[in-house]
């Protein structure tokens, strides 16, 4: 302890107190000794100045050693009082220790002497802690945070309850030991700079830093000191006082928070956030993407309304859905015609939600903004397609279907009339081969149309009913399909007719030889029907896919057999395409073809 100690002697021995005096100056680091003989000198003393300790003899004239003490503790009650007798007794020592002095020893040769040097140091030590303790006890209880004392010669005098509690450190581990108990250089060097701020003349009143503290066990506790000079008069420094508080919470939500911040700025979409609370709901932030997709800087978007980017090109009817949904408090999601800063104009999929705070109150409104201009010029191009194709099929239906039909009629009419009708044979049958190219082909281009709603549909009900409506002859069915699937119902019942047909017209065994296969058509084929994981199966015993058409299996005009337009699978594979799944022809088990439908689902 460098702080000097000033000590009061009462003793009627000159004697002793010079001996004693020596011993205190030798013992001791920086002490002032002042000796009196008697009691009556000792209270003037006192009166007069400042101690830090008495030491006092048991018996001297007109009084005791107790008494004074007694006398004493009226005017000063925790001021250090060390009993320091000649005559010992264990009477004494009771009476001396239950009326609260700080020590009671015997006088001695040197050992007790020194003794005595170690109990008023101690003695002063704990009587300083006490009185800053006191000092600052009730704004310490109030706090509830760690607090710490550290002298005018960097040691620590006083720590409380919550500051142990932070390092793991016991108070009596703490008390007298350096900052760097706790702390590693760097973090020891910065505090003591910051106190130097504190000391000078122009400096703050309070320093406020981050502080990794080492706790006795386990990681390092991210804190924040507040630490100021303890009040001093004139050039009388007495150390330091601060106060910690646990701010590791607060940096994880903090880190967590500059995650969710570089996350909207970085997101692929664009995103801004508006203030509902401001006139006119004016944005407050936008991202990366929206000054991206927009061509706005922020400095052009914060502050205004998102309504901005419309133009005389954007349709009412969503803009007004959305204004529906802010004032109603709720959600939406609208496709908007926008307009870039360069004037040039853009599809735009405009999400908006509301942001609630604690109390369920709207704080704030999120929107995300989606380019969506390829995805619409693919829809209008989809939709052209689909108008060439109604057109296409409109020619075909009309255009082509009535002179068919006159041909046919003619034909009919010759052949009445003729001894020899072969060669009208053969032309009517090329007539009916070209009406049932007609057929098909509007059949195909009608079936690439989206497929209505899905709707559950028993898989095995739809395989029956359409084993009824096509022609198997001997063919035969085994159904062994269970449960539903989501699908447009009536698309379903073309595609397993057409695949039921193609399996009875080239599963017979006869249809690659015999000219007449057709007429003869399902003789003893077997067709199955079963479930897959994400779909269902179509499979025959027939002779199997022919190498010659398996690379082009699903084309429009391709078919193994003679007489056969090969559209049935073109029309399977756009039905399973308007639906979201895959087909694909592989070689069954017992050789035959088997078609196998992925990616169905089912209902839930």
């Amino acid at each position: 302890m460098s702080e000097r100690i000033d000590v009061l002697h009462v003793d009627d021995d000159p004697s002793v107190l010079d001996l004693t005096e020596a011993y205190l100056e030798r013992e001791l680091e920086s002490v002032a000794v002042t000796s009196v003989a008697e009691p009556s000198a000792a209270l003037d003393r006192l009166d007069d100045g400042e101690f830090d300790c008495v030491v006092s003899d048991y018996e001297m004239p007109g009084t005791d050693g107790l008494e004074l003490f007694e006398a004493i503790r009226t005017e000063h009650p925790r001021l250090p009082f060390v009993l320091y007798t000649g005559k010992g007794s264990e009477e004494i020592a009771s009476r001396a220790l239950n009326a609260g002095v700080t020590g009671y020893f015997q006088k001695g040769g040197p050992e007790q002497l020194r003794r005595l040097s170690n109990r008023v140091e101690q003695a002063v030590a704990e009587h300083r802690t006490r009185e800053i303790a006191d000092r600052y006890s009730t704004v310490i209880d109030a706090l509830g945070y760690p607090v710490y004392v550290v002298d005018e010669t960097g040691v620590f005098r006083f720590v409380n309850e919550p500051f142990t509690e932070l390092t793991g450190y016991d108070r009596e581990e703490i008390v007298g030991s350096t900052p760097g108990l706790i702390k590693d250089d760097d973090a020891v060097a910065e505090a003591e700079g910051r106190l130097g701020r504190v000391l000078s003349s122009s400096g703050p009143d309070v320093e406020r830093f981050s502080v990794d503290i080492a706790p006795k066990e386990g990681e390092p506790i991210s804190c924040r000191d507040h630490m100021a000079a303890l009040p001093y008069e004139g050039e009388s420094f007495e150390g330091s006082v601060g106060i910690l508080r646990d701010v590791s919470d607060e940096r994880e939500r903090r880190e967590e928070l500059e995650t969710k911040n570089r996350a909207l700025d970085e997101a692929p979409v664009g995103i801004a956030i508006t203030d509902p609370d401001l006139p006119d709901n004016p944005m407050v932030y936008v991202n990366d993407r929206f000054v991206e997709m927009t061509g706005y800087d922020r400095e052009d978007a914060v502050g205004v309304n998102c309504r901005f980017l419309q133009g005389e090109d954007t349709d009412e009817e969503p803009v007004a859905r959305l204004r529906e949904a802010i004032d109603a408090w709720e959600p939406a999601s609208v496709e908007l015609l926008n307009y870039r800063k360069d004037g040039t104009p853009f599809w735009n999929r405009v999400s908006v939600a509301p942001i609630r705070d604690g109390e369920g109150s709207v704080s704030e409104w999120v929107g995300f903004q989606e380019d969506i201009t390829a995805f619409k010029e693919r829809e209008a191009a989809l939709k052209r397609q689909n108008e060439r194709l109604d057109a296409f099929a409109g020619i075909v239906s009309h255009d082509l279907r009535n002179p068919l039909n006159v041909a046919q009629g003619r034909v009919e009419l010759a052949r009445d009339a003729t001894d020899d009708p072969s060669h009208l044979d053969a032309a009517v049958d090329a007539l009916d081969r070209i009406e049932s190219i007609v057929e098909h082909t509007l059949t195909l281009a009608r079936e690439g149309e989206t497929v209505g709603d899905p709707e559950p549909v028993a898989l095995a009900e739809v395989a029956a009913d359409s084993w009824e409506t096509v022609d198997t002859g001997s063919a035969s069915l085994s159904n062994e399909a269970d449960g539903e699937v989501l699908a447009d119902p009536d698309r379903l019942r073309n595609l397993f007719e057409n695949l039921v047909r193609n399996s009875v017209e080239h599963g017979s065994t006869g249809s690659r030889a015999e000219p007449d296969a057709v007429e003869h058509a399902g003789d003893g084929v077997r067709i199955r029907v079963g479930d897959l994981e994400d779909g269902f199966y179509v499979e025959d015993d027939g002779p199997g896919i022919p190498e010659s058409v398996r690379g082009a299996l699903f084309e429009p005009g391709e078919s193994g057999v003679a007489g056969n337009t090969g559209f049935g699978l073109a029309i399977v594979q756009e039905i399973a395409t308007a639906h979201g799944w895959t087909v694909e022809a592989v070689d069954a088990d017992d050789g035959g073809a088997r078609f196998e439908i992925r990616g169905v689902r089912r209902p839930s």
